[in-house]
């Protein structure tokens, strides 16, 4: 059996394979990380890595996808490059930006006698750690890192059809899972001292992502009827954790809302204080699993749709991950385009708020229509300059797809296909909340407020939600963006006062089919619209 070493950064791994077996599924098995967003269907082209010895040639697919000089060099598509031979490839460190890295008060340091827990938020992209006081429930610390699942996929969907497929890759994703939670926690960078006070963890997530690193069956949740197959609390989860925490400290998961509604939604119910509102309101988890929670002041109504993987930057032709030089807001005057990136690094690619962000100011400016189709009239009308003086270029690929260069310096473009993108994820959400306060018989003008949360939702500009009609036409002021709701709920389901809240609201809470509301198709086709 071939040799296969994988370097990643300063860690080597070697594995056993079969000649011909594809490089993404070796990778899988050293529980090093690798994005497939894709699930390595051979489409997005993004799982590239350097083979240094071996491999068979490449195929057509990965000519398609990989540039003369990537080719060059060996650049592979870790999907299509198969085993030939001992093999050696190198993987690229994946860094991730996170809104969910930062340091609070420093009190716990001071005081010595303050007993400390861990809130984990174990989202479907990124995973976050929270350093948490247990006497006031003070959230000190937080960091981040991705989940390495996305070897198996960027969407749930991929992963629970992968786990079903085959025990190997249920327990592998399990062990992901917990390799993911260690990473994260591992970035807080914790000394021994103050993990001899941590006494208590608690875990959150959605549906797919429970299951997944508890092992519970799936057929209920992956086919019909779509629900979990244990809902419950699981009060002391340690035996699922295989020794990632000390012996001492308990691990805790609230309870399930059902359907695709986890226990990362309850968070935000916990956080967002849907227990005892000042009136209606509504909470939006933006990712790539979307979360709609919306009360009339007494009733609470959920919802998940699969907004898709665009918020996160993914299945976008220039899309990045939040990483240095990834463009977060993009504006536009006279003509010229503005590109702000993460770290003032030269750009890369758009983020999901970089995205959203551009195509707000295209539509504002006549380049986009309000049906998602770019317009070349209104191009060679943009801010009353003419096309001679405007820095925006309009093109069209070779199979004949409209794109837009950002910047006539940079290969950045926004195509007419990741226009499509968006709008399939923001007409997702907006359709979702739509229904919900449908069913609660409310209006936009009946809403005294609504967060925006999550790794997306935190970032977003709020007038671009507002212009795109991501959200219905509420005022500007009650609006706003809270990056971390869900770990910040967890932080509270630490103490037994706030497990008691979420088994609380776990059964106040109701979850919506969408799917079953005879109105979600026509809402869904209207929340399409690049239009309030």
């Amino acid at each position: 059996m071939p040799e296969v070493t994988i370097i990643y950064g300063a860690e080597t791994k070697t594995v056993h394979a079969e000649e011909g077996d594809l490089l993404g599924d070796v990778i899988a098995q050293s529980n090093l990380p690798l994005e497939q967003p894709c699930a390595g269907r051979g489409t997005c082209g993004k799982c590239k890595v350097l083979v240094e010895v071996g491999t068979a040639a490449p195929d057509e697919i990965e000519l398609k996808n990989l540039s003369p000089g990537e080719v060059a060099l060996n650049n592979r598509l870790a999907c299509r490059a198969r085993i030939q031979g001992e093999t050696r490839i190198v993987l690229s460190p994946i860094v991730v930006y996170s809104n969910k890295i930062f340091k609070g008060s420093s009190r716990y340091k001071k005081d010595q006698d303050i007993p400390l827990g861990l809130a984990i938020d174990l989202g479907s992209t990124t995973v976050a750690a929270f350093l948490t006081t247990l006497d006031n429930g003070e959230v000190a610390a937080g960091s981040g890192g991705l989940n390495q699942q996305t070897v198996y996929g960027s969407d749930v969907i991929s992963r629970l059809a992968a786990a079903i497929d085959n025990p190997q890759h249920a327990n592998r994703l399990h062990r992901l899972a917990l390799a993911s939670i260690n990473q994260a926690v591992d970035s807080l960078n914790l000394p021994s001292k103050i993990w001899d006070r941590i006494q208590q963890v608690t875990i959150v997530g959605n549906v797919a992502m429970h299951h997944l690193l508890t092992e519970l069956p799936l057929n209920k949740l992956a086919f019909i009827p779509f629900q979990p197959y244990d809902s419950k609390s699981i009060p002391d989860a340690s035996h699922y954790m295989e020794g990632i925490f000390p012996e001492n400290v308990r691990v805790s998961l609230p309870a399930l809302i059902g359907g695709f509604v986890g226990s990362d939604a309850l968070a935000c119910l916990a956080y967002f204080g849907f227990d005892n509102p000042s009136g209606p309101m509504a909470a939006i988890d933006l990712g790539t699993n979307g979360e709609v929670m919306i009360t009339d002041g007494t009733q609470i109504l959920t919802a998940s749709t699969a907004a898709g993987p665009a918020f996160e930057g993914v299945n976008i032709s220039c899309g990045s991950r939040a990483v240095d030089g990834a463009i977060t807001k993009v504006t536009q005057k006279n003509g010229e385009i503005n590109l702000i990136t993460i770290a003032d690094a030269p750009p890369v690619g758009l983020t999901g708020s970089g995205l959203l962000s551009a195509i707000a100011v295209f539509r504002r400016a006549g380049i986009i229509d309000e049906s998602g189709r770019i317009n070349s009239e209104g191009y060679q009308n943009l801010s009353g300059s003419d096309s001679e003086s405007t820095d925006i270029l309009l093109s069209e690929t070779s199979s004949g797809i409209k794109q837009i260069q950002l910047k006539p310096e940079i290969d950045l473009y926004l195509t007419q296909i990741d226009i499509r993108e968006l709008q399939k994820a923001k007409g997702a959400i907006r359709a979702a909340v739509d229904v919900l306060m449908d069913q609660l018989d409310l209006s936009p003008a009946d809403l005294t407020r609504v967060v925006l949360t999550g790794s997306f939702g935190g970032e977003v500009d709020i007038d671009s939600i507002l212009e795109l009609g991501m959200i219905p036409p509420v005022k500007k002021e009650i609006v706003e963006t809270i990056a971390n709701g869900a770990g910040f709920g967890a932080a509270m389901f630490l103490t037994d006062e706030g497990f008691a809240l979420g088994e609380k609201l776990a059964e106040r809470a109701k979850q919506v089919d969408l799917d079953q509301d005879a109105k979600f198709y026509d809402f869904y086709i209207e929340g399409m619209k690049l239009a309030p």
